[in-house]
């Protein structure tokens, strides 16, 4: 087998094979088909931060992958990051490892880079859990009457977004970006492909024609509705302070004479608190008697290729002001230069190559685990609870804690 950047000549085969093998896409007419390899074509010839690769056997097209070079904000540090996403391959090459291959290859492209993380969403995420992967904040569905949230008292900053406003956009989001744990940088294009999706709306926060926040959003009905009988669902929102959230909301507040509700995505796990009635309207009791107010899902998944070189690269991060030698036995089957022991010295918080004088405590555990645990997803006394981690003496389980413990979980807004 072969993996190799696809030739333009090569995109529509591709695009055919990922219409077999994602039929959830319902990219099934010729002229479906060929609108998407245009687009595809055009992003491999001009796009420096994306690229179709596909698997060859024999010189017949098998299977393919899309790799993005990513920029994301770790805690308070930009960081390269690899993503990967169209994942496929053909239907009579099922059960023949190319995933596998796809993904081997897609991690030594970014290792040979100097680039030590990845991510992706998964179609399986048990499957990539074996692979290394670490699961990300979990996203939130909020349904909600447009009369439960909260009515300011004014909305006259808002207008509508459209492409000519990409550039501003960008330059309001890259600067949110940059103080936000896990965001990852945009460009202007990335704007203009959602507000270019049929049916997207976008209002934003304008003052001193400057963006200060934006809510991006579509319409949805039901079969069985009316045509004046509509939901809105908010697909993304970002906003300054609590002054442009206000406008927001009651721009959402004020449609409710035709919305039925309002459905909020957001990894914003404390966003029931500004409802006045959280319950979601299912009227479903959890016992004893909780109110369902969201559902729940894991999406973005987090990999470090290697741990060690990545703690390097980021020794600006203050770990919480603690001084402290730790012995990281990392388990890592599928990129075994990964698999191995490292010390980690911490002095005041930042790392050092400097041997820590006293005790050293040893912890050991899976890359995917130490991953999320180093993102701030899971705390490692919860990991050492479930069986996940293990450490040398019991009684430093809350010193490892404290030392990875962050009130920032990671943040992704970013769809590919």
């Amino acid at each position: 087998m072969e993996i190799r950047r696809l030739p333009v000549e090569d995109i529509k085969s591709f695009i055919e094979l990922v219409s077999r093998s994602y039929p959830g896409m319902k990219v099934r007419t010729e002229d479906e088909i060929q609108k998407m390899a245009d687009r595809f074509i055009e992003l491999q010839e001009s796009d420096k931060t994306t690229a179709l690769y596909g698997a060859y056997q024999s010189e017949k097209l098998v299977g393919g992958m899309r790799l993005h070079d990513f920029e994301m904000t770790f805690y308070d540090q930009a960081v390269p990051v690899g993503g990967i996403g169209m994942v496929a391959v053909d239907l009579l090459h099922k059960k023949e490892r190319i995933a596998k291959r796809l993904l081997e290859y897609f991690h030594n492209h970014y290792l040979m880079q100097g680039t030590y993380m990845t991510a992706l969403y998964p179609f399986r995420p048990d499957f990539y859990r074996k692979m290394g992967y670490g699961y990300g904040a979990k996203k939130n569905r909020f349904r909600v009457k447009p009369m439960h949230l909260p009515k300011g008292g004014s909305k006259s900053h808002l207008s509508y977004l459209t492409v000519e406003h990409a550039d501003d956009l960008t330059a309001y989001y890259n600067k949110t970006a940059s103080h936000t744990h896990g965001l990852f940088l945009r460009t202007p294009s990335d704007f203009e492909r959602s507000m270019k999706q049929p049916g997207h709306i976008m209002v934003g926060f304008i003052e001193n024609e400057e963006i200060r926040g934006y809510a991006g959003f579509s319409f949805h009905a039901e079969p069985e509705d009316s045509f004046l009988q509509n939901d809105i669902i908010v697909h993304e929102i970002m906003y300054e302070n609590d002054t442009v959230l206000s406008e927001l909301l009651t721009f959402f507040h004020s449609q409710q004479d035709q919305v039925r509700s309002i459905y909020f995505d957001t990894q914003d796990e404390h966003f029931h608190h500004l409802l006045e009635n959280p319950s979601n309207g299912t009227e479903q009791l959890i016992p004893h008697v909780f109110h369902e107010s969201n559902t729940q899902g894991v999406g973005v998944m987090y990999r470090l290729l290697d741990a060690k070189k990545f703690l390097e690269k980021v020794s600006e991060h203050d770990f919480n002001r603690m001084t402290l030698s730790l012995d990281i036995n990392l388990t890592d089957t599928f990129q075994p230069t990964n698999h191995k022991k490292f010390q980690m010295n911490v002095v005041e918080g930042h790392l050092t190559t400097k041997i820590v004088s006293g005790k050293t405590t040893e912890i050991s555990l899976d890359v995917s685990d130490f991953t999320s645990m180093l993102m701030g997803v899971v705390p490692f006394d919860a990991l050492h609870t479930y069986g996940r981690a293990t450490i040398s003496d019991k009684g430093d389980v809350d010193t490892v804690t404290k030392l990875f413990h962050t009130h920032k979980k990671p943040i992704c807004m970013t769809r590919f």
